[in-house]
């Protein structure tokens, strides 16, 4: 049977509205998420270093022994990288830290290890790079010369001590750039987590 005008616009006019009441939903499930996301919090980024002074004397008719040094220190004063709440998606953050060598033994590897906890970690990007210029208050004058890591939070503590690179003279700078970023995905809603950024020298 030969459908009347009066059904086919009224069949059209309900299919307008079902589509209406979807974008809606779709539009109101995307506010609904984005003010989810904002109560991710990330407690803390603490940077750690590794600092040991190996120091050993001894006597031997009138000849004296003692071992070289490795001493690493950083620019934070003791302050957290990072300590973010209210995170969310397409609102990266990015810190800078200095990093210096003091230690006598030569050359030495310098590595990065994360060590992190919370379910947050896999589904929070970071972008880690070396370079020098800047420090622990300021990216602004960093000039970068190699990326480390791209990939989120646990990628990077899974594969254990990243290599950094090789210092050859003493009193060696090297400064480095983290971008966080929570990944656009439902699953991050509600998640935080902690970590430590450790480096150490070994040497060569």
């Amino acid at each position: 049977m030969a459908r009347s005008l009066d059904d086919v616009l009224a069949s059209e006019s309900a299919e307008e509205t079902g589509l209406h009441q979807e974008r809606r939903l779709a539009k109101s499930t995307g506010r609904a998420f984005a003010a989810a996301i904002s109560s991710l919090i990330v407690a803390t980024l603490v940077v750690t270093t590794s600092a040991e002074t190996l120091r050993q004397e001894g006597t031997v008719s009138g000849n004296s022994f003692e071992t070289g040094t490795i001493t690493l220190v950083d620019d934070d004063q003791g302050r957290s990288l990072v300590r973010l709440e209210n995170m969310g998606p397409e609102q990266p953050v990015e810190r800078c830290i200095r990093i210096d060598y003091a230690g006598t033994i030569l050359p030495v590897e310098l590595t990065l290890v994360a060590n992190t906890t919370g379910e947050l970690a896999r589904y929070l990007r970071v972008h880690v790079e070396k370079g020098t210029g800047a420090g622990f208050d300021s990216c602004g004058d960093f000039r970068p010369d190699e990326r480390l890591f791209s990939g989120t939070l646990s990628q990077l503590a899974a594969q254990g001590a990243t290599p950094v690179g090789t210092i050859r003279n003493g009193r060696a700078t090297v400064s480095f750039r983290f971008q966080f970023e929570v990944l656009d995905e439902r699953q991050a809603v509600g998640r935080s987590s902690t970590a430590d950024f450790v480096w150490e020298a070994v040497p060569s």
